[in-house]
Parts: structure tokens; sequence; C-alpha cells
């Protein structure tokens, strides 16, 4: 067993901890249910690399219906008592998840190791350092932190597994190569040589796909070598590197207009109890749109100019 997959079978301990305190939690109406959900989910992250792929595949379908039937609910908020303050010490183990994975990613950088593999242990142990400080410095018990994250993770629900399922949509649509689909549908209404139309169509698909994936880093991999690559870079000769990151950036302004960015735009709004789930977006909407239109004035400007 590796270091990587120490931390996915940590993770799954958390979430089968979190489906056991909501299997006994009698305010949840949905409770057998929901815990139903997140042992599921624990058992994917504990058991991934070793079950058969059909196996892991089931399950997400499993994860999907049991949510898709609105079967995930939470329990009433309990009463804490009052904490004593903490002053500046409660920054620490929000400190402590960076400062691990950098040290982490340094390490296996340093002994010749994958750094990237490296940022993602280093995350894990990270998130298991941060939580024992909090204990530490709380002087509370360990259930009572067990609780506390079941809790956060109830009122989020269950998006907040939507990040790893649009990741893995993005992989199938690249090795699908819709990317090549959407430059041939450009490239059948648009001349090659109208510049200012086709940084338009590459700007425009970038940010749809991501409002359709939730994440531009996910939708870039698609539109750069299906779109940006072969329209852009190659025929005008532009610079990689400015024309990358503008697309890139393009399409982040897509992820403040979608729902899929549940991370940004929907979970939110669930911890701030707001009555509009979708507040976020209806405030953020103006902003999106008017920067999306400097990313495509940007692009086609410098490619101009160049």
């Amino acid at each position: 067993m590796n270091a990587l997959d120490a931390v996915y079978i940590l993770t799954g301990a958390v979430l089968f901890s979190f489906a056991v305190l909501t299997w006994r939690d009698v305010s949840n109406r949905q409770r057998k249910t929901s815990a139903l959900f997140w042992f599921v989910l624990a058992v994917i992250f504990a058991l991934g690399s070793v079950m058969p792929h059909w196996l892991t595949g089931l399950l997400v379908v499993a994860l999907v219906a049991i949510d898709g039937l609105n079967k995930v609910g939470k329990g009433e908020s309990s009463t804490s008592p009052p904490a004593a303050s903490i002053g500046a010490k409660i920054f620490l183990p929000v400190l402590a998840i960076p400062l691990v994975t950098i040290a982490v990613a340094l390490a296996f950088r340093l002994s010749g190791q994958d750094a990237n593999r490296g940022a993602l242990v280093g995350l894990g142990f990270g998130g298991l350092a941060a939580m024992l400080l909090c204990v530490r410095l709380t002087r509370s018990k360990f259930i009572t932190l067990l609780d506390e994250g079941r809790r956060l993770n109830e009122t989020m629900g269950a998006v907040n597994i939507l990040p790893q399922l649009l990741a893995s949509l993005g992989v199938i649509f690249a090795a699908a190569k819709v990317g090549d689909l959407i430059a041939a549908g450009i490239q059948s209404v648009i001349a090659p040589e109208s510049l200012f139309l086709l940084v338009l169509a590459n700007c425009a698909g970038m940010a749809l796909f991501t409002m359709v994936m939730g994440n531009s880093f996910a939708a870039f991999p698609v539109l750069a070598a299906g779109v940006l690559v072969p329209l852009l870079i190659k025929p005008f000769n532009a610079d990689p590197a400015m024309a990358a990151i503008i697309t890139l950036t393009a399409g982040a302004s897509g992820t403040l207009l979608t729902p899929m960015a549940a991370n940004f735009n929907i979970v939110p709004a669930a911890l701030l109890n707001l009555k509009d789930q979708y507040g976020v977006i209806r405030f953020q909407w103006p902003y999106a749109v008017a920067m999306w239109s400097l990313h495509v004035l940007l692009l086609w400007l410098f490619i101009k100019i160049q």
C-alpha cells in the first residue's frame, strides 16, 4: 500500500464514521438512506484501488440513484455548548493544511518522485494534522470533531462529490474527442481567417463547457486540444502561454454561472442558509459576463498585434 492509498483509506474511515453517526441521528427523517449514501462513498474511497472498475461504477450509480430519489437528508442542528475563545490560534489548523501539503510535495520532488502525487498525499495528511490540532486547541473529544464534521457534511449534502464526478466526465469527454467535434462544427460556419469570430467561438465554447462540467480545469483539455490549438495557435502563430491562460480564465467566468460548480456556488449558499440556493449565481452573473467579454477582446487584441 502506498501513501496515496493510505490517504484514501483514511478518507473512507472518516466517511464511514459519518455514516454511523447519521444512522444514529433520529432527528434525520432519512437517516437510513442518508447513512447508506455515505457508507457507499466510504467503500469507494477506502477500497477503490482494489475493487474491480465495474463494481466501483455500480456503486457510483447507486449514489446517484439515492440522491436522485431525494433520499439524502440531514438532521436537526444540535446546540453545542459555547466554546472558549482561543484567539489567533484558530488559524493554526487552517495553516497546517497548506504547510503540510507543500512540505510533502517538496519531499516527493527532492526524492525524485511525482510532486503532484506528493501534493495529494500532503493534502490528505494536512487535513489529518488540522483535525488533531482542532482537538488539541479546543480540548474537545474526537467524537465531537467527527460529529461536527458530519453536521457540516450533511449541510453541504451530496454536492460534496460533484467535483469528483465532473473530473471523471472531463476525462471521458477528452477520450471521446468531443473537442474535435466542436472544432468541426466551428469550421463549418466560421471562415478560417476570421480571427475575431474564432476567438469568440473559442471563449464561448470554453465558458459553456465549464458551465457543463463545473470546472474550467476539467473543460480546458477538451477545448484546447480541439479548438484552441488547431484553430488559433497554429494558424495565427499565437503565443501558446498567452492564449492558454486567457482561454482558461475565460472558462472561469463560466464557473460563476453554473450550479455544477457546487463548491463555489451551491455549497456557500447552503452553509449560509440562504433562502435562494442560486442566490450566489444571481449576484455573480453580471460580473461574469463582463469579465468574459474582456477576455474575448484581450485574446483577439493580443493575437492581432503580436
